[in-house]
């Protein structure tokens, strides 16, 4: 028998460690891969991205895989969750849920005078019917007063495309909300690029759902209309009946409507 050196000691003991370690080392019976969890989103909703990334980080065994769609072209292609502003493009034969609720208001910047018109008056200014906010307060508001620059201001009207939600929504309000302008009208890609112009350009208007306004914002209160129209559900859609995780992850982004 040959007596062991330090070397050699520490050399069995590294390999009496690493091998300890190996037979020691079993798969967390708790661990399990997250699944993709695709979910579709109209534009219109983006302001529910951050409770969408807080519910989706309770809940690890998902990983999100977050999609903006335009609204008639969600609920087709499988995905587990569509969430949609309005109820007017959600196909047939799913599962529907109902998150909350927004509403459409039309809006100015804060710093214009107006206050208030009838639905048909709103109507009026939103075909283009006046060339300046001058125009517009000597018909409507004439006590309301403003610099001169702004009263020579064109009012520049901001409309949606026949095919979006929004769009939809402001023709749910009247058949007469969408007739054929008088004047020039803008034409908006979104909610949040219209809350933005009109954030910058005090002397544009236009519908816009409640959540997109902002300190800078402020909704024209509207007479002779029902309030009830103005609000628009926000729903979930599901292919079928959804894993019990996704229902979970569905009532949390349920509570961030405060319900």
């Amino acid at each position: 028998m040959f007596p062991l050196s330090a070397r050699h000691f520490r050399y069995i003991w590294y390999g009496a460690f690493f091998l300890l370690t190996a037979c020691s080392t079993v798969a967390d019976p708790a661990f399990v891969t997250p699944a993709a969890f695709r979910v579709e989103v109209s534009p219109t909703l983006e302001y529910l991205s951050p409770a969408i990334t807080a519910c989706s980080m309770q809940y690890p065994e998902l990983q999100l895989i977050l999609e903006e769609k335009p609204s008639g072209d969600m609920g087709k292609t499988g995905a587990a969750v569509s969430l949609f502003w309005g109820e007017s493009t959600i196909p047939s034969g799913v599962r529907v849920y109902r998150l909350g609720a927004d509403r459409l208001v039309y809006a100015v910047h804060k710093s214009n005078p107006l206050q208030k018109l009838t639905f048909d008056q709103a109507l009026l200014v939103d075909r283009g019917s006046f060339t300046s906010w001058a125009d517009v307060y000597k018909s409507f508001c004439p006590d309301c007063t403003a610099a001169e620059t702004f009263l020579a201001s064109p009012v520049e009207v901001w409309r949606y495309s026949p095919g979006s939600d929004v769009y939809a929504g402001i023709a749910g309000l009247s058949p007469d909300a969408i007739n054929a302008p008088f004047g020039r009208i803008w034409l908006a890609p979104s909610a949040r690029t219209l809350s933005e112009i009109i954030t910058n350009n005090p002397a544009a208007i236009g519908w816009l759902p409640y959540r997109w306004l902002n300190e800078n914002l402020k909704e024209i209160s509207l007479e002779e209309i029902d309030p009830g129209r103005q609000v628009i559900p926000v729903i979930a859609v599901t292919p079928g009946d959804p894993e019990p995780v996704v229902s979970h992850w569905l009532k949390c982004l349920q509570s961030s409507f405060g319900n």
